[in-house]
């Protein structure tokens, strides 16, 4: 139980989920949510295991369908991704990816039997969402980050500004802005997080090829300590 206490403690809040709306402009095209599920022992690590649900809204069924889930289970200790889990449902597409990120023999492997080198302390994009909370962020400030994404690698360069002001479903609250830069046109997404100790997710911006997408936060979900 103590043991329990203190993981608790030095970690991120396990069984927390953030409900966010997706809004295109003035439409609210539909809601993210992102949980952090619980603690998994990983190659005799404790690790954490994300999962994020993306889903359109049916009215808007003329502009896109979208029900995609995403899974992270990623080191507590540096947050480099164990496996990443991406299921796709885009109208009549599907699809099914895992990546096993094997740092012992430096590679990635695809469940389509593709391989990648591995860098060191490597992220997929839920880890690194997950990663900048963990960060003593400050204004102004730049670090890099080894990702890895749909079977790309980049050297992401993140800047971080603010303090800002950003309106939320639970009101307006004062955030760090996140930037990520890379060196190819691919958009991660901007985040802006709470100037607080929590470092929560206010909003998440990305950009596609038809316009920005914005996911505002709406709801914080009750956190179980058991993780479960």
């Amino acid at each position: 139980m103590l043991f329990s206490l203190i993981v608790l403690f030095l970690t991120l809040p396990i069984g927390e989920t953030l409900h966010y709306t997706l809004q295109f402009g003035p439409l609210r095209v539909g809601t993210l949510d992102l949980k952090i599920e619980d603690l998994v022992i990983v190659e005799k690590e404790t690790s954490y295991h994300f999962v994020a649900h993306l889903k359109s809204n049916p009215s808007y069924r003329f502009l896109f369908q979208i029900d995609d889930q995403l899974e992270s289970y990623t080191r507590l200790r540096d947050f480099a991704t164990w496996q990443s889990i991406k299921r796709v449902s885009e109208g009549n597409y599907k699809n099914q990816t895992q990546a096993n990120f094997d740092y012992a023999q430096k590679k990635i492997f695809y469940s389509d039997s593709s391989v990648f080198d591995l860098a060191p302390e490597t992220k997929d994009l839920l880890s690194t969402w997950y990663y900048f909370r963990t960060l003593n962020l400050k204004p102004n400030e730049t670090l890099t980050i080894n990702v890895h994404m749909d079977k790309k690698d980049y050297r992401l360069l993140v800047v971080t500004i603010g303090p800002m002001v950003v309106s939320t479903g639970i009101g307006k609250l004062e955030c760090l802005m996140v930037k990520p830069k890379l060196p190819s046109q691919y958009d991660i997404g901007t985040v802006y997080l709470t100037n607080d100790v929590l470092k929560i997710p206010a909003m998440i911006k990305k950009r596609f090829s038809f316009g920005n997408i914005v996911a505002v936060l709406t709801k914080i979900g009750r956190i179980d300590p058991s993780g479960g």
